[in-house]
Formats: C-alpha cells, structure tokens, sequence
C-alpha cells in the first residue's frame, strides 16, 4: 500500500486533472456514476502510482486508465462510452490507439492492475471532502443486468456531442462537483 500512496505533488497534480474542462464534462455526462465512480477514479489515481507517472502525463493516461479500471471492476460494457471522450470524433476508427496507452500501463505497473477496497478507502480518506469522493454509485446501478433485460438506450455511445437523457432511475443528472 505505501507504494501506491501519492506524494502530495501527485495528488495536487490529479486534482487539477479532474478540473480541466473536458474531464468536468465526462464526468458531469456520467450521471449515474457507471463508469467514473469514487472507487474508479481512486484506481486510477493508484495506476498513476504504480506506473511512476510523471505528473504531465496524467492527461495523457487519464482515459486509458479509467478505460483499465473499467474493464478489471466492471461487467457492464458502459466503459465503451470512454472511447469518444478519449479519443474525439474518430474513435471508432482509433480506439486500438486507446487500447495501445492502456496496455503501456499495464507494462509500466508490472501488471498489477487489482486494488483493493482498502486502499482505494486510504486513499479517499485523504481529503474526504473532496468532490471526487463524493461520486457514490447508487445501489441500482451496481449490479449486472441481465441480457434479456438490457436497455438499449443505455448502451448507446453518445460521446460529448449528445446530452444523455435523465436516469429514469436516478432522475437526475449530476454536474461533477455538485453535491446531492
């Protein structure tokens, strides 16, 4: 766990990542927290760790490694909804780029990609104030769904260029920072 506890210009530096305008947007766009929830986000900030990022590269590597978390945590395809983000306009025909940066982390964390509750509790415990940490996944949206019983609507791609339409669940959508 003490290697993968950030050094405090890490976490300054994550922090001023979940900041930046198009972050704030994906975030906001997720509303029900299926594929950027507190627990994912603190994976994300642990493969920064363990893959001894430089601070610059956070950018860079923010998207692939939540695409990572996505996939080792979670059944659900919602983590498709990353690729647009990630990658813009063309992200069908460059998603296998997106793939590249997360298999260069992997590399880069000796392929430990598992974390535990625990650590990610260590970390959010930290600044618990922090609006990141305040990302709670309804208890609705954390199980698997059943094929059978799948909505379509939920697995459409709607990338930064379509508002989502409001959880009928949740009736609600969330802007990053704003508490409930």
């Amino acid at each position: 766990m003490d290697d993968d506890f950030p050094q405090p210009e890490e976490w300054a530096a994550f922090f001023t990542l979940l900041e930046d305008e198009h972050i704030q947007s994906f975030l906001a766009r997720d509303s029900c927290l299926k594929i950027s929830d507190k627990y994912l986000l603190a994976m994300v900030l642990t493969y920064f760790r363990r893959a001894n990022l430089r601070t610059e590269e956070y950018r860079t590597y923010f998207f692939p490694s939540l695409f990572l978390a996505n996939q080792f945590e979670e059944e659900e395809l919602f983590r498709w909804e990353i690729y647009p983000w990630a990658l813009g306009m063309m992200w069908m025909i460059e998603k296998e780029q997106l793939h590249h940066l997360r298999n260069q982390m992997l590399i880069r964390m000796g392929f430990k990609a598992w974390v535990d509750r625990e650590t990610c509790d260590l970390i959010m415990a930290q600044d618990p104030d922090h609006c990141a940490w305040k990302r709670e996944r309804k208890v609705h949206h954390s199980w698997a769904i059943r094929q059978c019983r799948r909505d379509d609507v939920d697995f459409t791609i709607k990338g930064p260029w379509i508002t989502p339409a409001p959880c009928s669940l949740c009736n609600t959508i969330l802007l990053p920072c704003q508490e409930e």
